[in-house]
C-alpha cells in the first residue's frame, strides 16, 4: 500500500499538529489543531487546518504553514474579540463539526498516519511535544512582559507582530512529511 494520498485541491505532503497558545490577545485555551500540507503544484503548498477550515498558501511547505499558522491566530482573536464569549465558542464548535469536506481532509490524514506508520515513522513524540509547548509558554510569557513595558501603542503593535514571528517556529509542534515511493 504506497499510494499518494489526494485531495481535491493536490497530493497530501505532510501532517502535523499546531498549537496556539494562551495570550494577552488570545487568553482562551485552544486545543491542538490537526493540519495537512498539500501539494498543490511543484511550486504552490497548501497548510489546511482541519479543525477551523483555514488554508495558508506558499511557494513552500514551511511558507504555508506559517500563512497558516497566521491566519489562524487572527481569525481565533478576532473570534473572540468580535463575539460574546459564548457565541465564539459555538462558532467553534460548528467549525470543529464535521461536514464533506473536513470528512475527505480526516480521512486523507488517517491514510497518511498509515502510511508513516508504515515507513516506521511516529508521529506521537509526546515528549517532545510537551518540551515545544513549555518552550513556547516561556517565550509568550518573556515578550508579554516586554509588551506590559512599553510606553507607546506604536511600541506595542510593533511587540505584538514580534511575538507571532518569534513564536512561528514553535507552533507547529508536530510536523511529518510523507516520502511517497516513485514506482
Amino acid at each position: 500500500m504506497n499510494q499518494m494520498v489526494k485531495v481535491s485541491r493536490g497530493i497530501v505532503v505532510g501532517i502535523g499538529k499546531v498549537k496556539i497558545p494562551k495570550s494577552r490577545e488570545l487568553n482562551h485555551e485552544i486545543q491542538l489543531l490537526s493540519f495537512l500540507s498539500i501539494q498543490e503544484s511543484e511550486t504552490s503548498y497548501i497548510s489546511t487546518c482541519i479543525h477551523l477550515h483555514i488554508d495558508g498558501y506558499g511557494n513552500t511547505i514551511e511558507e504555508a504553514e506559517s500563512d497558516m499558522v497566521e491566519n489562524i491566530y487572527y481569525f481565533l482573536c478576532q473570534n473572540f474579540q468580535k463575539l460574546q464569549p459564548e457565541a465564539a465558542w459555538e462558532n467553534l464548535l460548528d467549525l470543529f463539526t464535521a461536514d464533506e469536506w473536513s470528512n475527505e481532509l480526516w480521512n486523507a490524514y488517517h491514510k497518511v498516519q498509515i502510511i508513516l506508520s508504515m515507513q516506521g515513522k511516529t508521529t506521537d513524540n509526546i515528549a517532545e511535544l510537551m518540551e515545544r509547548l513549555n518552550q513556547l509558554a516561556e517565550r509568550v510569557k518573556e515578550f508579554e512582559q516586554k509588551v506590559k513595558n512599553t510606553v507607546c501603542e506604536k511600541e506595542h503593535t510593533v511587540l505584538t507582530g514580534d511575538i507571532i514571528e518569534f513564536a512561528k517556529d514553535l507552533l507547529i509542534v508536530e510536523r511529518t512529511q510523507v516520502n511517497y515511493k516513485v514506482a
